[in-house]
């Protein structure tokens, strides 16, 4: 993994997010605290060397807040670099100096990057070459366009199948156009997943299922109807009464709102960070909720498993293809 290559490859996707569409020389606020220093340092001489952007730092955790406000009100794109969930003692509404920035975070989230709880995974995040990952993207959603039915097992015995041709269009999640810079993702929805599970990997919410309970390596078994979650089961001390508090808090919570596929190879891991990063793992990954008011999203990523388009795989821990 080449630190430089890696910024380079973020730099690219930069310069194409939306907010900076059409724009000239752009005006890019990066916040960040101490542990991020040495790594913004190199990416505003990176972003000189071969960039127009105008790239300036502010320590998020020393400014007054009156400034950071200032900052985020008139830039074009502003990112924030931070830990929180994997901070000793996290907090639901965010370390201390993001208080302030709820309100005017939440107006301005389409100019808005956020990396949290990347730390140096940072760098194997952006470590393919843009045109790979593409490629890779654009081949995987012919094929699941040209097929009939998608499933996915694994040596635990779980197996879930989805008819594709009632899906929603894939999206295609390359970096490229997208407000969620890291790329390696397609998703879609469907009315119609069914089987049963055994889930072994990490969670991504705001819900600290990561936080406590990290990689599954005992499973959660789910039955799934109609794209519903049935009934759980585990082993693992407490997560059962926790996971079933959260399908009771919502109906929605309950629903598979998301099928996605994960395509950056330069994550070969899951860490339990509750990181955006994660979600970006080659392989499934399966969001529930956030299709109602009150509701939460809960991605449940997978460690492992075979995607298969009518009995063929596409995906047995790499790409078929």
């Amino acid at each position: 993994m080449d630190p430089i290559r890696a910024i380079r490859h973020f730099l690219y996707y930069l310069e194409r997010h939306p907010a900076l569409n059409g724009l000239g020389p752009a005006r890019v606020v990066i916040g960040h605290t101490a542990e991020y220093q040495a790594m913004i340092a190199t990416i505003i001489e990176q972003a000189r060397q071969a960039t127009q952007l105008n790239i300036s730092a502010l320590r998020l955790d020393l400014e007054p807040a009156e400034n950071l406000v200032r900052a985020i009100t008139e830039c074009d794109l502003y990112i924030f670099f931070y830990d929180s969930s994997t901070l000793p003692q996290p907090r639901p509404d965010g370390p201390e100096f993001l208080r302030p920035l709820h309100g005017l975070m939440a107006e301005h989230w389409k100019k808005s990057l956020l990396f949290k709880d990347y730390g140096e995974y940072f760098y194997d995040t952006f470590s393919v070459e843009p045109q790979r990952i593409a490629d890779l993207n654009a081949t995987l959603i012919r094929r699941l366009s040209q097929a009939s039915t998608l499933s996915f097992s694994d040596p635990q015995g779980s197996y879930f199948e989805a008819p594709l041709d009632t899906v929603k269009k894939w999206t295609d999640i390359n970096g490229v156009g997208n407000y969620d810079l890291a790329p390696g993702e397609i998703a879609t929805h469907s009315d119609q997943i069914n089987g049963h599970v055994k889930f072994l990997g990490t969670f991504l919410s705001t819900i600290p299922f990561a936080r406590k309970y990290g990689v599954l390596e005992t499973p959660l078994e789910l039955w799934i109807e109609n794209s519903s979650i049935r009934q759980v089961a585990t082993q693992v001390p407490g997560l059962a009464n926790d996971f079933n508090k959260y399908l009771d808090a919502n109906p929605s919570n309950r629903r598979i709102e998301e099928l996605g596929i994960g395509t950056n190879e330069g994550i070969k891991s899951l860490y339990g960070r509750n990181s955006g990063f994660e979600e970006r793992h080659c392989g499934l990954h399966l969001g529930l909720g956030g299709g109602a008011k009150g509701s939460h999203h809960l991605d449940l990523i997978f460690s492992s498993g075979v995607l298969a388009a009518d009995n063929k795989p596409v995906f047995d821990g790499q790409f078929a293809f």
